[in-house]
Parts: C-alpha cells; sequence; structure tokens
C-alpha cells in the first residue's frame, strides 16, 4: 500500500503508516478488507527438502506419448 501523505510503500497489514503516522483507514476501505495475516507460515524449509525417492524419480529418463504418428501432422 502507498501512503497518499508521504508515499511511503509499505504492508497493507498496517493500520498506520510507519514513515509518517497517517491513518489509513480511508485507504483500507478503499481497498477492502484483507486477511489477517498467517500465524504460521504456509511452507517449511522442510518442504523443500529432497527426498532419496524424489532423486530417484528426477534420475530416471522420461518418455512422452505423443497421441499422433511422426507422419501425421
Amino acid at each position: 500500500m502507498r501512503c497518499p501523505k508521504c508515499n511511503y510503500f509499505f504492508s497493507e497489514e498496517l493500520k498506520t503508516c510507519p514513515r509518517c503516522g497517517a491513518d489509513m483507514g480511508s485507504e483500507i476501505e478503499k481497498l477492502g478488507v484483507f486477511p489477517p495475516s498467517a500465524e504460521a507460515p504456509f511452507l517449511t524449509i522442510e518442504d523443500f527438502v529432497e527426498t532419496p525417492s524424489f532423486i530417484e524419480a528426477s534420475n530416471q529418463e522420461r518418455v512422452i506419448d505423443f497421441p499422433f504418428s511422426e507422419g501425421e501432422s
């Protein structure tokens, strides 16, 4: 969100501008209601750890079957 008073950009979760302290109530009403921020992150570092089964699957050769023969187009 951009503060109309000082043009500072900041998160929509804040109710006042962190730079000048302007009230963002009217701006938030124009934009609509935003959901509250999550208590815990949606993804964690464990979601990105490569497991042995993932590594094995990614190392296998992939064969793509096309629905038509080479002569058709």
